[in-house]
Order: structure tokens, then sequence, then C-alpha cells
């Protein structure tokens, strides 16, 4: 049997919960990673256009949209806690692209609903 000081292990030990925790206790950050994240433009399912008028627009989470207004674009991968059904389009978007006032509606995704 191995002859390891208690204190020895009990530093492991330490050290493992402590390595191990932060990975377990995600959760919201206050950033734009509680969005989901940026994608390749050629991994959009679809294309939303934005207008002069637009207000909202809708996205299902799980979704990958590439968002465009005035010759500006990107692409989002939707990826939100399952509490957060709405949050703003300037959250996301690239600073000097104008999406204030715009609300982004967040719908659960129909695959993963139970029967």
């Amino acid at each position: 049997m191995l002859n390891t000081p208690r204190s020895a292990l009990a530093i492991l030990c330490a050290t493992l919960a402590t390595v191990a925790t932060p990975a377990i206790a995600a959760g919201p950050t206050g950033t734009a990673a509680d969005y989901g994240s940026s994608a390749p433009h050629g991994a959009a399912q679809r294309s939303i256009e934005l207008q002069a008028d637009t207000r909202h627009i809708n996205v299902t989470r799980g979704e990958t949209v590439t968002i465009a207004r005035a010759g500006q674009r990107f692409t989002w991968h939707v990826q939100t806690f399952n509490h957060q059904t709405t949050f703003a389009l300037s959250d996301i978007a690239p600073k000097d692209m104008p999406v204030d006032g715009i609300a982004v509606y967040v719908a659960a995704n129909p695959l993963y609903a139970g029967s």
C-alpha cells in the first residue's frame, strides 16, 4: 500500500474540486456568450434582412442565422439558457451595426420538446 501523507491527499482533493467546479457551475455571464456564439456565414440556416421598421426578429434556440442591414452582416448560433426567451439584438451585433431597439425573441427548439 502507498504511504501518502493525509495532508498531500487533502491538497490533491481540494485542487481537483477547484478545477472541476467552474465547468459545472457555469451560468449567465452578462456577455454575448449568454446568447450563443459567432459562427461562419456558411453555417447559417437562414438569413434575416433588417428593414428600417424592424422592431423584433424571431429565432429558435439552436438555430444559426445571418443578420444583415445596410451592407453589414454577421452570423450567430443562438444558444440561450432555457429561461432566456428575449434579448436585445445590440447585445450580439457588431458595435458599428445600427440595431438599437430591436428585440430578439427565442423560441424553444421543437427537437428537444418532450412528447
